[in-house]
C-alpha cells in the first residue's frame, strides 16, 4: 500500500468522522502531507485578548462596513480559565486565511485553531502505527505482566497507593477476557469495543494493560475523550484532563496528539498548566507520534510534559514509525506488544488485503502510544517503593535514561528497569507487553 493511499484512508476516517473537521494544506491530498486539522468557523484566545480579537475579526469577515461589522455575531464560548473559543457562520473565508490576517494584527499566536487530536498522533499513519493484531493461541494461558513488584529483591515496587489517569477512548467492560492484571481497573466505557470492533476501539484498555504490567497494584482509571475514528477537538481533551484531576492523580497519560499551525503550542494545554498542573506534583506523560518526523508533536513537546518515543522490538533501535527529536524526553519498547484488548471481530482498514480478525480479549499492537504507558508505570512503580513524589520519581526514570543513550536514538529505558538496580534475570521471566 503506497504512502497516498494509506494518508488518503487515514485522514478520510477522521474527516467523515466529524463535519467540522478540515485538513490543512488544502492541497494535502497531492502533497501527501497533512500539517494539522482545525474545526472551522472557530478561533481559540486568551480571554484577556478576546475582545480585541473579536473586533478585528469583524472587520475581516465584513471589511469596508461598519454597520454589517456591527451585525457580525461572535460568541465568546469559555473552554478552560483564560482560553475562550470564537466562532462565527459564513465560509467566505477559511480558519487559516483569517489568522493569516489577526497575525499581523496581533501577533502569530494570539489566536489559534481549534486544533484537532488523535489516538494515532500523525497524518500518515493510522492508530497508532499498525492495526492490532491476533495473538497466538499459548498453552500457558494469559500473557503475564511484566512485573510482579520485586525489584532488586525488594518488595513494593508495584505502585500500591499511586492513580495513574488515562485519558484515551474509555475502558472495554463486561467481557469475558484473560485480563488478571487488570482487576480493579475502572474508567469510562468504550462503547466502539462492543462485538463489532470498531476503528481505533480497546486502545484506552490496551494502554491501562501497558500501566498495570509494570506497576501492577496501581490504580488506574481511564477517561473517555475519543469520538468516532480516535479522533477528538483539543478544548474537549483538556476539559477531560480537568476532569481526572478531581480524582488526585499522581499521573495522567493523556493518549491524543497532534500537529500545530506553525508548530506553536496549544494555548488549551498551556492553560491546563498554568492553571492546574503548576502547583501540584502531578506529571502529564504522553507520545511522541508515529510519522517518523522530527517535527514537535503536542502535548509531548511541551517541557512541562514527558514525551515518549517508540525503540523497535529488539529495544536496538529506534522503531520505524517513531518520532524523534531533542523534544522526545525519552524512548521505550512501542514495537509487538501483547495486552489486553476487545472480544469480537475487527475489519481491517489500512491493511491490504483487507480481512476481519477474530478477537479474544488480547491482541498485538505497535506504537508510541504503548511506549507511554511502560514509561507512567514505571513512574508510578518507583513512586510506591521510594515515597517520591511523581515528579521525583520521573526524574530519577529520566536519569537512568540518559545514562544509557542508545546511539543515533536517544535516552531509553526498558519496563525490566523500575528501579536503578533490577535483580538478575527479571527481565527474562516472561515474554509480554515489554516486547
Amino acid at each position: 500500500m503506497s504512502e497516498q493511499e494509506r494518508l488518503q484512508e487515514a485522514v478520510n476516517l477522521i474527516l467523515n468522522s466529524d463535519d467540522r473537521a478540515v485538513a490543512y494544506p488544502p492541497t494535502w491530498q497531492d502533497d501527501v502531507r497533512v500539517e494539522y486539522f482545525y474545526r472551522r468557523n472557530s478561533l481559540l484566545v486568551r480571554t484577556a485578548d478576546a475582545d480585541q480579537v473579536s473586533e478585528t475579526l469583524r472587520g475581516i469577515l465584513a471589511p469596508g462596513d461598519e454597520s454589517a461589522q456591527r451585525e457580525v455575531g461572535i460568541p465568546q464560548v469559555p473552554v478552560i480559565a483564560g482560553v475562550v473559543r470564537l466562532e462565527w457562520a459564513g465560509d467566505e473565508l477559511s480558519v487559516p486565511e483569517i489568522l493569516e490576517q489577526l497575525d499581523q494584527q496581533h501577533g502569530a499566536g494570539t489566536a489559534t485553531p481549534v486544533h484537532g487530536l488523535s489516538l494515532c498522533p500523525g497524518s500518515g499513519h493510522p492508530c497508532p502505527a499498525t492495526e492490532p493484531g491476533t495473538v497466538p493461541t499459548r498453552s500457558y494461558g494469559p500473557v503475564p505482566p511484566v512485573s510482579d513488584g520485586i525489584c532488586c529483591g525488594t518488595r513494593g515496587w508495584d505502585g500500591d497507593g499511586v492513580m495513574v489517569a488515562v485519558v484515551d477512548g474509555g475502558l472495554v467492560k463486561d467481557q469475558p477476557s484473560p485480563w488478571p492484571w487488570m482487576a480493579g481497573v475502572d474508567g469510562d466505557d468504550d462503547p466502539s469495543a462492543a462485538k463489532i470492533i470498531e476503528p481505533y476501539a480497546g486502545h484506552g484498555t490496551f494502554v491501562a494493560g501497558c500501566v498495570r504490567c509494570v506497576a501492577p497494584h496501581a490504580s488506574v482509571y481511564v477517561k473517555r475523550a475519543a469520538q468516532y475514528a480516535g479522533f477528538v477537538w483539543e478544548d474537549e481533551v483538556v476539559r477531560r484532563m480537568v476532569e481526572v484531576m478531581d480524582q488526585g492523580p499522581d499521573i495522567i497519560v493523556c493518549e491524543f496528539a497532534g500537529y500545530t499551525r506553525l508548530h506553536l503550542p496549544m494555548l488549551t494545554f498551556s492553560s491546563f498548566y498554568d492553571e492546574y498542573l503548576r502547583q501540584v506534583n502531578v506529571v502529564v506523560v504522553a507520545p511522541a507520534g508515529n510519522d517518523t518526523s522530527r517535527l514537535p508533536n503536542y502535548p509531548a513537546a511541551y517541557s512541562w510534559a514527558v514525551g515518549v518515543g517508540a525503540l523497535s522490538a529488539n529495544g536496538a533501535h529506534l522503531a520505524g514509525f517513531s518520532n524523534y527529536g531533542g523534544w522526545v524526553d525519552v524512548y521505550a519498547p512501542g514495537e509487538d506488544l501483547v495486552n489486553a484488548f476487545a472480544v469480537g471481530e475487527y475489519k481491517t482498514i489500512h491493511e491490504h488485503p483487507q480481512e476481519t480478525r477474530r478477537f479474544t480479549g488480547l491482541c498485538s499492537w505497535s506504537g508510541t502510544s504503548f511506549s507511554t504507558p511502560l514509561v507512567a508505570g514505571m513512574i508510578a512503580a518507583r513512586m510506591s517503593a521510594t515515597g517520591e513524589n511523581a515528579p521525583q520519581a520521573t526524574e530519577a526514570v529520566l536519569r537512568l535514561a540518559r545514562s544509557q543513550p542508545v546511539p543515533g536514538v536517544g535516552p531509553v529505558v526498558f519496563p525490566h528497569q523500575v528501579c536503578d538496580k533490577p535483580r538478575e534475570g527479571c527481565h527474562h521471566r516472561c515474554d509480554c507487553a515489554c516486547g
